[in-house]
């Protein structure tokens, strides 16, 4: 199973294959769709481990793309007040 990790700005997000489940709670994913044939989708893990896709109907065509909107997701949150 493929599995990078990043971090920004204090938050985790791991770009992976498998499942979201098996990301911790509190962090961000980017997670393969169908292998990534089918596309990436963004998510964040809940603190019970619920998984909440971020992207809704949307998905990304590469990893790279999810990694960059998680990023931007994460910013926009942490301006808030």
């Amino acid at each position: 199973m493929m599995k990078r990790y990043y971090e920004h700005q204090g938050r985790d997000i791991f770009v992976t294959a498998g499942s979201a489940r098996e990301l911790a709670p509190g962090s961000f994913g980017v997670c393969a769709i169908g292998g990534g044939a089918e596309g990436w989708a963004v998510v964040h893990v809940g603190p019970d481990g619920d998984v909440a896709d971020l992207g809704g109907e949307y998905y990304f065509a590469t990893p790279e793309e999810a990694l960059e909107f998680a990023r931007e997701l994460i910013d926009l949150m942490l301006a808030q007040p």
